[in-house]
């Protein structure tokens, strides 16, 4: 087996997302879609599926994408032609004006940049974004005629754990006089504003409460656990846990995450579902099967420290997800250290 630190090449997973959609994909074909927050590690993905259904499977998709930086994102990702499928709309979410079309479907993932959280932005400032960004973008896409709209909240949503796994039945919310809660408020600011504009609006809308995920693309220096495990592994002299590795928390790969987020904006019923697997796996020992399969000689190094990047402390983020797989009929199908390995970009597997 053969390592290759590149960014693996992930035209097989995009093959095995569009395949998994079955006849739900033809939904998108003669359609417009708008995407904000396009330009993550959520949206890279999106963006070659999307591009994948017009180059080989001869879609007629218009597609924009707001950010306010169209330059970086191509130069960063020049190894695949973005510039040929999508319409960049350079501008802030909270203040963009769109052009004079009609949009089928919303996409809606702005949110503060995962670089802009581990550098510590101003709490306020997450939750200014999510109400300004989400207001415009809504107002925006209903004077466009959208149809449907799905929105990526966040499990944070939730707020702390009261020791299982989040179900969408569960009417707790972060502690407001937290300064730490400013992501979970935000985001259910805007489930609000999701529904409210639905309401004036008349489109279709699926909520997808977001837990934790992982692949290719995935940062892997900032405040990820699953991505400094992998960075560790393979530059690293030893692998760092920074707390105590108790907490409990639980991955799905990107490709299956976006398999579940098509459908329910394919088929929204104007309700909040979790998008998660509901394995969960210690931080401990998530270090422990990085170390494993990627640098076996390494060890594992617990510091114990008690350190949370811009959320309030979890001790359990896990969700319940039966509500979106009995529905949909979706399932998580790649295992965790396949995912690990695509991360660190191995190409064959034993």
């Amino acid at each position: 087996m053969t390592l290759h630190h590149s960014k693996y090449d992930i035209t097989a997973d995009i093959a095995e997302v569009i395949s998994r959609l079955g006849e739900d994909v033809n939904s998108l074909n003669n359609s417009t879609i708008l995407i904000t927050g396009g330009t993550g590690f959520f949206g890279r993905w999106l963006l070659q599926i999307l591009s994948t259904l017009i180059l080989e499977n001869k879609f007629k998709l218009e597609i924009y994408v707001v950010t306010r930086n169209p330059k970086r994102f191509l130069e960063e990702n020049s190894d695949y032609p973005f510039n040929q499928n999508i319409n960049f709309i350079c501008g802030d979410v909270t203040n963009f004006t769109l052009p004079n079309i009609k949009i089928d479907y919303l996409i809606h993932m702005a949110t503060t940049a995962a670089s802009e959280t581990f550098s510590g932005e101003d709490q306020l400032q997450k939750i200014d974004l999510l109400y300004r960004g989400t207001k415009n973008t809504l107002e925006q896409a209903v004077r466009a005629g959208v149809r449907k709209v799905l929105f990526t909240s966040s499990g944070v949503a939730y707020g702390p754990s009261i020791g299982s796994p989040f179900s969408e039945d569960m009417l707790q919310a972060p502690q407001s006089t937290l300064t730490s809660s400013a992501l979970g408020e935000g985001k259910r600011l805007a489930e609000y504003l999701v529904n409210y504009y639905a309401e004036k609006g008349g489109y279709d809308y699926s909520i997808a409460r977001c837990f934790s995920f992982y692949g290719p693309y995935l940062p892997l220096g900032i405040h990820y656990a699953i991505g400094n495990f992998v960075r560790d592994a393979l530059f690293n002299d030893e692998i760092i846990v920074s707390g105590n590795g108790l907490q409990l928390r639980s991955y799905l790969y990107i490709a299956d995450a976006w398999v579940w987020l098509l459908k329910t904006m394919i088929h929204p019923v104007n309700q909040i579902g979790n998008v998660g697997s509901d394995k969960a796996i210690s931080i401990g020992d998530l270090a422990t099967e990085v170390r494993d399969i990627l640098s076996p000689a390494k060890q594992v190094i617990f510091l114990g420290k008690n350190r949370d990047v811009g959320n309030f402390s979890r001790d359990l983020y896990v969700p319940n997800n039966d509500k979106i797989c009995k529905s949909l009929g979706v399932s998580e199908w790649t295992p965790l250290a396949d995912g690990i390995k695509k991360m660190a970009g191995i190409k064959a597997f034993p």
